[in-house]
Formats: C-alpha cells, structure tokens, sequence
C-alpha cells in the first residue's frame, strides 16, 4: 500500500496477526510448515507490516479510512476494518451466483428477528427444574443442558417476565459476548424452550420471506457456512477482556437465496437432521414422562453434548448481570 496518496484525513490501519513475543513476553518464532518445529526466525508480522509501509510497498490487510467513517462507526480497531474477512465470502457469492444480504437488513425488512436472552441468576437461586443455559452451553449446533445450574419455576418467570420463556422451536442462538463461540449457532428443538438463558446470546427467529426461500433451516445453513462464519472474528472485538459484538452483528452478511426450491434443496441435510432428531427426542422425553419414575434433567435434554467450558467463558456468564 502506497503512502502516495496519503492525506491528513486518513487513518491507516494495520492488522497483523502477530508481533514478535507471546502474551507472557517470551520471544515467538516462526513455524516451519513442511515440518511442524521452530525454526531461529522471530515471528513478528508487525514490524514486517511497518517495514512494508514505510518503503512504500503493498501491506497485507491494509486499509485507509477516512477519518470522518472512523468517528462515526466508533470502532479504531484494525481487524475491524481488514478486508480479507470478506474475501472467502465474496469468492462464494461468484462462484454461485449468488448475491449478499446483512443481518441488519433481514431484520429491518422483517424476514428475521433478533433478540437477547434473560439474564442471569445468581448462585443461590440455581435449585430447580428448569435449566438455566449459559454461552458454554451453547456448543455443536445444540444447546447443553447442565444439570447443576437448575432454577425455579418462580425465579425462571421473573426472569421470562411472564408465564412463558418467550421462546420457539427452530430459533437460532449464538452467544454475542464473553465467548471464543460467538458466532456458532445453536438450534432449538420442540420441547426445549422452557429454559432460561443468558442475556448474552442473539437469539434469530425467521419470521418472513418464506416464498423467497427463508426458512430456519436455511439461515441455519447460511450462518454455518465457513466463509460465513469468519466474518464475525471482524465483528467480535475484544471490550476490556471479553469478545464483544454489540449491534456489529447487523454488518455480517448471507447469501440470498436464488429461489425457494434451491434454499430448500441446499439447507435439506439441516432439514432431515434436526427434524429427525426432534421427533426421536420427543418420543423418548414422551417416554420417560409416561413411564411413572423421576429422572435427572440431562435425560430431558437428550440429544446435547455435554463438554467441559473454558473457565473463563463458564466466570463471564455468572459475571454478565451481576
């Protein structure tokens, strides 16, 4: 990137990935592809990208803005405005054809809606039957139930603000801060809305554009698109110690769907898959409840995947409302 053209009003941006040293200060070396092991070379794509810039040469990921944009969008952080997080999208919009929508615009034009969560009990009120769901628990595409975090039908209902959680089957639930999975959804099955969970997650629910082709299933299969979802790392910016994305979400964008039968045709496995799971659950749920024993609430929630959260994603959530 050239500084030629350079102007007073311009911010520049850099964004490498590293800079020489690890978190801790120790010196960081480059890898060596072909075989996995150090080599005496420091790794420090900052001082390469500054070198770069001052002789006048093309910069990885390098982009001026203007400085009027930067106040306005409030954002001085270079990820956020590096580019190469749209180039694998923009490579699968040509090769398909295909032309992009934002989020913001589904839901400005109401083909989606986009909610928050509850909140968060404290400790003290975890005793219950109702499952309190937190961002570690949302993981693989399902939403984990853990049976030690349990609330009350009372306390699940000053958090609902009401008799009912609000929520629907084949939502789609992704955490929106304090998370290193923001940006990978989970799907509600039927029967599993009756939970209380964090008010740190975007919960979308598609609510038209049916004959266009929108349908849960295939924003589900739009939002699980790699290409889609390596924008939100654009997105996710760090707020003190935690990933963040507030209203950022409304910039990620999607394929438009060419017509009804195509989303339908492309989003098909998420189709059988989910249904076919939520009939079996069903039938099993149904099961125990006729079968006359008392079982634990992990049996109710057959069908999630169970896996030990990272500390400090588990610490973020009792942190988020208190």
């Amino acid at each position: 990137m050239s500084r030629e053209n350079e102007t007073a009003e311009e911010v520049v941006f850099l964004n490498p990935f590293t800079c020489g040293i690890y978190k801790d200060g120790g010196a960081r070396y480059k890898i060596d592809p072909a075989t996995g092991r150090r080599t005496d070379e420091i790794d420090n794509e900052l001082g390469e990208q500054v070198g770069l810039l001052l002789s006048d040469a093309d910069v990885p990921g390098a982009v001026r803005v203007n400085i009027e944009d930067v106040f306005s969008k409030r954002v001085l952080v270079p990820r956020y405005y590096d580019t190469r997080w749209l180039d694998d999208f923009k490579v699968l919009l040509e090769r398909e054809g295909l032309e992009s929508v934002s989020l913001g615009e589904l839901v400005d034009t109401g083909v989606i809606t986009v909610r928050g969560g509850h909140g968060s009990p404290s400790n003290d009120r975890r005793s219950g039957n109702i499952p309190y769901v937190k961002v570690s628990d949302i993981r693989s595409l399902r939403i984990n139930v853990n049976p030690t975090n349990l609330v009350t039908q009372e306390v699940a209902e000053s958090f609902w603000r009401g008799g009912d959680s609000g929520l629907r089957a084949w939502d789609v639930i992704t955490p929106n801060r304090a998370s290193s999975n923001i940006g990978e959804f989970a799907v509600m099955l039927p029967g599993e809305e009756r939970i209380v969970i964090t008010k740190e997650v975007f919960i979308l629910r598609v609510v038209g554009g049916h004959d266009a082709g929108w349908s849960p299933f295939y924003l589900l299969w739009a939002l699980c698109l790699k290409a889609v979802r390596k924008q939100w790392q654009r997105v996710a910016l760090m707020q003190t110690n935690r990933e963040d994305v507030s209203s950022r979400y409304r910039e990620i964008l999607l394929p438009v769907p060419h017509n009804a039968e195509w989303a339908e045709a492309v989003s098909a496995p998420f189709r059988d898959y989910f249904t076919t799971l939520a009939a079996a659950r069903t039938a099993f749920v149904t099961s125990l409840s006729e079968s006359g024993y008392e079982y634990i609430a992990s049996a109710h929630s057959v069908g999630s995947i169970a896996v030990e959260p990272a500390a400090d994603e588990d610490d973020a959530d009792d942190e988020a409302d208190s």
